[in-house]
């Protein structure tokens, strides 16, 4: 049996930013400023500060503005709301907060205080309630990355069966939505499923993301034959990052999958800077 085509994020990623860059070009063609992106840390978890580290350096190389509110500044819910609220109603352009959150920090009430044409991420209430009506301009930069892959293989899934393994506020319910538009019968699995579920409907699904941050929690053996597996979840185990996916049983059964590493991951940061070129242009009155 041939295994299956390797999803990677790099080469689209590259191909983006190249988009990017051109659309900056236009703007100070224009005597536009370049845009600002403003991120915030909320805690010294390594993956949060390595994401933004990341960010930063991309930033740097396609002529965007960064500045970053340390988690120092934002130790307390009140201090980074207060921070938040200066950043809405300065010169930045997108607005990113790193999660997950601490304990004692509500989401909802936090980014409810964003200026939602600044919402990177998405995850602004308004952002949110335009996803469910269809119109939505920012959305959840993880979810577009599994998306732009899972349109790369070129498969139309109208008519198809998927099942999102996870179900978070920036991967699993706005893939859900992203999907349904599409008319693809999507089933969500999340900690009340059983296991027994899980496993029928990957093995009936033409399309399974795997987003539940559980390190093999998908068996390999499950994966339909020809099936495309979008594998989001990215945890360190004995010095390795593994994916939620079982790997090396699913790409002999499967006929597209993400590698974990360098499948969604490198994609998502891009994703979220042409976020950011959304924000500017929503901004500008040019979108």
């Amino acid at each position: 049996m041939t295994e299956a085509r390797l999803l990677e994020g790099k080469p689209l990623a590259q191909k983006i930013q190249q988009e990017i860059r051109s659309e900056i070009e236009g703007f100070l063609k224009k005597g536009l400023e370049p845009p600002l992106l403003t991120a915030f840390e909320v805690s010294d978890h390594p993956a949060s500060r390595w994401y933004v580290g990341e960010q930063q350096k991309l930033a740097s190389r396609l002529g965007i503005g960064f500045q970053l509110v340390p988690a120092k500044e934002t130790r307390l819910p009140s201090q980074l709301m207060e921070q938040i609220r200066k950043a809405s109603d300065s010169k930045t352009h997108g607005i990113f907060v790193s999660l997950p959150l601490p304990d004692g920090f509500d989401s909802a009430q936090i980014f409810r205080v964003f200026n939602y044409q600044k919402d990177v991420e998405g995850v602004h209430p308004t952002n949110l309630g335009w996803l469910v009506l269809r119109k939505a301009r920012l959305v959840p930069s993880t979810a577009l990355a599994a998306l732009a892959l899972i349109d790369s293989t070129g498969i139309k899934f109208r008519g198809k069966r998927a099942v999102i393994v996870g179900q978070s506020a920036v991967v699993g319910r706005p893939l859900q939505l992203l999907l349904g538009e599409r008319r693809v019968t999507t089933a969500v699995c999340n900690t009340g499923t059983p296991m027994e579920d899980i496993e029928k409907l990957v093995s009936d699904s033409d399309l399974v993301v795997a987003c539940a941050g559980k390190p093999g929690l998908v068996q390999g053996a499950w994966i339909k034959p020809g099936a495309v597996v979008i594998d989001v979840g990215t945890t360190e185990v004995k010095g390795k990052l593994v994916g939620d996916v079982e790997f090396e049983e699913a790409k002999k059964r499967a006929g597209f999958i993400t590698p974990v590493p360098g499948g969604v991951g490198p994609l998502t940061v891009t994703i979220l800077m042409k976020n950011l070129i959304t924000a500017y242009k929503w901004q500008k009155g040019i979108l």
